[in-house]
């Protein structure tokens, strides 16, 4: 008998027919425990398991967000709190310079509606008053859209804005000035004149803050005053005669806070150099313009 006769024998057909029917079984076997192993791999591995999840994960919170805002809320709320506390530890400068601007208009709100409340009671006291020259202010009031009290506030006494500084709150140099008309007075002087603002601030906060805090809102020296905006990281002093309009001092603090929002990290950075406030003087100039429509 050949050999390959005895061979042909020696091979069990059961044995032979398995093979058959199971390679393709055998083979996707394998191909499964390559992708099993290959999954364990990924998870064992902090920094590959990241970056398989990460696509998902972000859409996933999307969607949750979008279709569950209030289940979201409730399982965030809890964390929140720690969070803002964490992140003003440690980037205190950064959420005060993104808060400041908000508190400001909060303020500036308050403001407004006291000076509405001052207007309307000096309107309801003409009402019970008649006299030509009350007549007069009426009409002109009338013509210009404004409440009779606010042609009496202006006409006691003509509202002129004649210089504008904005002053480093730390180190008191002067980063910008405008003036109204404009004047030929040097870079030295008006450096000269925010340096003694400075120190005048200074000192009266100082002598009669008697231990606690307190700011120089206004200085008065014969028909002329100072009106003084504090800031984050500087302070604006408008100097100017006669009774101010109503809103002023929104105007004023408008033009600071958008100094602020403009030129924030520069001003908290600011070591002397003005080449790097370039454009500064733009919001003066344009608060100056404001006032003369008034």
């Amino acid at each position: 008998m050949s050999d390959a006769k005895r061979n042909h024998q020696d091979v069990d057909p059961l044995e032979q027919l398995k093979s058959i029917l199971l390679t393709e079984d055998q083979s996707r076997v394998k191909e499964l425990e390559q992708k099993i192993e290959e999954l364990q791999t990924r998870l064992s591995r902090k920094e590959q398991l990241i970056a398989t999840l990460e696509p998902v994960l972000g859409e996933l919170l999307d969607r949750k967000i979008k279709h569950s805002k209030d289940e979201m809320a409730a399982a965030l709320s809890p964390v929140m709190g720690a969070a803002i506390k964490r992140q003003i530890r440690d980037a205190k400068d950064d959420v005060v310079d993104a808060l400041y601007p908000i508190l400001g208009q909060m303020v500036a709100r308050s403001v407004a509606e006291a000076m509405k409340k001052l207007v309307a009671n000096i309107n309801a006291s003409l009402n019970r008053t008649f006299s030509f020259d009350l007549w007069k202010k009426r009409i002109q009031a009338r013509a210009l859209g404004v409440d009779a009290g606010e042609v009496i506030l202006a006409g006691a006494a003509p509202f002129e804005l004649q210089r504008l500084f904005l002053i480093a709150k730390e180190s008191g140099l002067l980063m910008a000035y405008i003036s109204n008309p404009p004047d030929q007075q040097s870079d030295s002087d008006a450096q000269v004149i925010g340096g003694m603002l400075t120190a005048i601030k200074s000192f009266v906060e100082s002598a009669f803050a008697g231990g606690a805090k307190g700011t120089l809102e206004e200085i008065q020296h014969s028909d002329r005053a100072i009106r003084i905006d504090p800031g984050l990281h500087t302070y604006l002093a408008a100097v100017y005669a006669g009774i101010p309009p109503a809103g002023f001092d929104e105007m004023l603090k408008a033009c600071h806070q958008e100094i602020h929002k403009r030129f924030h990290r520069r001003l908290r950075e600011y070591q002397g150099d003005n080449s790097r406030l370039r454009g500064v003087e733009k919001p003066l100039h344009k608060l100056l313009k404001q006032v003369l429509k008034v």
